[in-house]
């Protein structure tokens, strides 16, 4: 279950007796669909692998709207333990599991302890973060600059699994994501089932037309 973590120790130059050390200390928990991390409400888990399944990272606005940032996937590393190791960067981000999901965990205290007798491993963190922002910057362009149904499309297909093109979401859900009306998210769903890009049930929208990439 740590292959992944012992991995990338590996690739830090982690000397054998170290990485016994360090991997007795990782391990592994569920998160039902749903489940939400608060900045702020929560101390900070250390660096997280996603095994299975999909998370958001969110940011809540004056009035209460969630803008939805970026989605991770399995693979993938979580940017909230990550951005709270780095004491000067300061922003309120949230997570929240689309998908029941797995993850693996090396706990905050080990990856200091890491990173301080290993620099390539807190450079690895200073790239994790700066690509996330990078995910940040182009999400608030798309907020800015797109059109309400690209951006509804985006969203879809970001979050679908391939296997199946189909998704349990509700309008609400998709607006709280976008930080958009549950109206205007109807309607635009509306227009696009008009136009045979998806198919509408109760709770569910299959995409019809989904690109391979």
């Amino acid at each position: 279950m740590h292959t992944i973590f012992k991995e990338l120790m590996d690739s830090w130059g982690v000397s054998s007796i170290d990485q016994e050390v360090y991997l007795q200390s990782a391990y592994t928990k569920n998160f039902p669909k749903n489940y939400k991390i608060f900045s702020g409400e929560q101390e900070c888990r250390g660096l997280v692998l996603i095994l299975d399944g999909a998370l958001r990272s969110f940011i809540v606005s004056p009035s209460n709207k969630e803008i939805n940032l970026f989605v991770l996937k399995s693979g993938e590393f979580c940017i909230l333990s990550a951005s709270c190791m780095l004491k000067n960067i300061r922003f309120d981000v949230n997570l929240e599991f689309i998908q029941t999901s797995n993850v693996l965990i090396l706990p905050s205290k080990t990856f200091n302890k890491l990173s301080l007798k290993y620099p390539i491993a807190k450079q690895f963190q200073t790239n994790l973060v700066s690509d996330r922002l990078s995910r940040v910057v182009s999400s608030l362009n798309s907020l800015a600059f797109d059109s309400l149904e690209n951006r509804i499309l985006n969203f879809l297909y970001n979050n679908a699994p391939k296997e199946s093109k189909i998704l349990y979401i509700t309008h609400e859900e998709i607006a709280n994501a976008l930080g958009s009306a549950r109206e205007a998210i109807s309607r635009v769903l509306k227009d696009l089932k008009k136009q045979g890009k998806l198919k509408t049930k109760r709770g569910l929208i299959e995409l019809v037309d989904f690109p391979d990439s």
